[in-house]
């Protein structure tokens, strides 16, 4: 089984990674959505077992065995991004055998977008002709998710996005489409393995004023550890961004065009009600808490940036 899954993963690969596109143009899809994931540095394609799978990764959700609706609301660098993200999972009995589908939106968006101009247009800049501030804009992407996941075999699932992208920058904006493809091994009750292939086939942004824009492939590799002793259970999570863009030195690695960014994530939880966790996201500090009452979830998350503000990031999920 495991055999016949690396060679799908390295055949999908093949077909990925020659796509060109702009670079950085689906940036807005690499922060990650959820507390829980946030707080593990957002290592969480090989664990995947909420309703956030939809972003992180989607073959995970056959996991769920009951629908789960997730509320997210981040302060992403400061005040400079509100991030926002909704998602609902339906499970599906289908035999023997789970699906899952989902339904998720995502939104990342901010003001402070100065528009300028010259006191006289026309006229070269000068001490008499300086530039004004004409009026300030906001600006906003919008992704929208339809989540599809299937058990094939016991230990083996796979899922599917189909994405819509709303972009609205000042005075232009644009649609776009694409679509991911996803697997989920747990070739061991202690060991999971996973691989999102986002924007596989490159998604399309279609602006308004006639021009188009491709965002690149991103191969999100994930592996989660889990063990259990008596009332505590633990997580050891790490993630890979792999990318075909010639990032060089503003990743982590690098050789080419080819580049990687690296997550590390641990969760320590007490019998499933409080958790405590840690994380590198890029090598920046992250950390966060749970608690869980009933059917009700609640999730923190902090995220240090040297450069930038910190982010903070609340979550609420509800199992029904």
């Amino acid at each position: 089984m495991i055999r016949r899954l690396l060679l799908t993963i390295g055949i999908l690969l093949t077909f990925s990674a020659p796509a060109y596109g702009a670079k950085y143009a689906g940036e807005f899809l690499s922060l990650g959505v959820g507390a829980r994931a946030l707080g593990m540095g957002g290592a969480f394609v090989g664990v995947a077992d909420d309703v956030t799978a939809s972003f992180w990764n989607p073959a995970g959700l056959a996991q769920l065995n009951q629908r789960e609706l997730s509320l997210m609301h981040a302060e992403t660098f400061g005040s400079l991004l509100n991030q926002d993200f909704i998602a609902f999972a339906l499970p599906l009995k289908e035999q023997n055998r789970t699906s899952t589908l989902a339904f998720s939106l995502q939104r990342l968006g901010g003001g402070g977008v100065k528009i300028t101009d010259l006191e006289k247009r026309g006229l070269e800049i000068s001490d008499t002709n300086r530039v004004v501030l004409l009026r300030e804009e906001s600006h906003a992407d919008y992704a929208l998710f339809f989540s599809y996941s299937h058990q094939m075999r016991p230990r083996l699932l796979w899922g599917a996005n189909l994405k819509l992208i709303y972009r609205d920058v000042v005075s232009t904006s644009a649609f776009g489409i694409g679509a991911d493809l996803a697997f989920l091994a747990k070739p061991y009750s202690f060991l999971s393995l996973g691989v999102n292939l986002m924007d596989l086939t490159s998604s399309l942004l279609f602006y308004d004023n006639g021009t188009t824009e491709t965002i690149n492939p991103t191969t999100k590799l994930g592996l989660a550890l889990n063990r259990s002793y008596k009332d505590f259970s633990l997580v050891l999570a790490t993630d890979a961004d792999v990318r075909y863009e010639g990032r060089k030195s503003a990743a982590q690695f690098w050789l080419g065009k080819l580049s990687a960014d690296m997550h590390y994530g641990l969760e320590i939880s007490y019998r499933g009600k409080v958790a405590g966790r840690l994380g590198m996201d890029q090598g920046d500090f992250t950390a966060g808490a749970g608690l869980w009452i009933n059917q009700f979830g609640l999730d923190i998350a902090f995220l240090s940036h040297d450069e930038l503000d910190n982010t903070y990031r609340i979550s609420l999920l509800l199992r029904l």
